[in-house]
């Protein structure tokens, strides 16, 4: 079957029609679909009626699942898949988690190891207003930036720590997610990434800086470090370089950790107070290592 393809932004982002996910795709429909994610960084394809277990089949073709920190959200038999969203369980507390702040541009990759990563997001239930999600090109902030900008954050390393944006989020959002233990903190030390890079596939160069995450760049003090991490977050998500996604109950989302980064939109009328419920079956892998 024929796909067809749409533009989302003229910076980044495609969608695709003509896929049915729901079954096996051969080897040259997911290379094309991988071409495509590499070539657009965001990829949506709508309509779609997924089990749990054909998205974690489709996740595996771009490489290793990476299991969420948030154990109490993974879906039942599937680790593989957190849910996120505004649903609550018959006694009240929370049965997916929720941002109900939003507005935090990040990367979901920052404080790995291995960066190159996808994140999928398969849209269950959406409420009538609210809950769209942000993207921006990573590859179009850097080469937009002034040739000086691109000099000076050209030989820095940044510190990401997801212990710190977690905290913060917690903080944000009290009773959204039990905090993590001593051990599972343990397992997420700080990072250390250059901040321009080179896309390993396509050869575009990018910054990696994931705001909510930064602790320091090079030679810089903690104050200084968030005002550079805001300085660049407001030069990619210029309202002109945004990307919004409004979702759709059957929406599969899909991105490159390293080339576009992210943000939830805030809750407000849709936290289970006349807008709806919302339910998202996000999951992740690491593209290029082996399951």
């Amino acid at each position: 079957m024929a796909y067809k393809t749409r533009e989302l932004h003229p910076e980044f982002g495609i969608e695709i029609e003509g896929v049915d996910l729901s079954a096996p795709l051969s080897t040259s429909q997911f290379a094309r679909i991988r071409a495509l994610y590499d070539a657009h960084s965001v990829v949506a394809i709508p309509g779609q009626d997924l089990t749990p277990a054909a998205q974690v089949s489709f996740l595996k073709r771009f490489g290793k699942p990476k299991i969420s920190q948030r154990k109490e959200f993974h879906l039942e038999g599937r680790p593989e898949i957190g849910k996120v969203g505004n649903v609550k369980k018959p006694d009240g507390t929370p049965a997916a988690f929720l941002d109900r702040a939003g507005d935090l541009w990040h990367t979901d990759t920052s404080s790995d190891s291995h960066i190159d990563a996808v994140t999928m997001l398969y849209c269950v239930q959406t409420p009538s207003e609210g809950g769209d999600t942000l993207f921006c090109s990573m590859h179009a902030a850097l080469e937009s930036l002034p040739k000086a900008a691109r000099e000076r954050i050209r030989a820095l390393g940044v510190v990401h720590s997801f212990n710190k944006h977690n905290d913060a989020l917690l903080a944000k959002n009290p009773g959204s997610a039990k905090p993590l233990s001593a051990e599972d903190r343990a397992k997420w030390p700080d990072r250390i990434h250059k901040v321009v890079q080179e896309h390993p596939v396509t050869g575009r160069e990018h910054y990696f800086v994931s705001p909510t995450l930064v602790k320091t760049f090079d030679g810089m003090d903690e104050p200084q470090s968030a005002a550079l991490a805001k300085e660049l977050m407001e030069h990619a998500t210029q309202p002109d370089r945004v990307y919004r996604h409004v979702w759709r109950v059957g929406d599969l989302v899909f991105w490159d950790n390293r080339a576009a980064m992210h943000s939830a939109t805030p809750a407000r009328s849709y936290d289970c107070v006349g807008g709806g419920e919302r339910l998202m079956h996000r999951a992740y892998a690491y593209t290029n290592l082996p399951l």
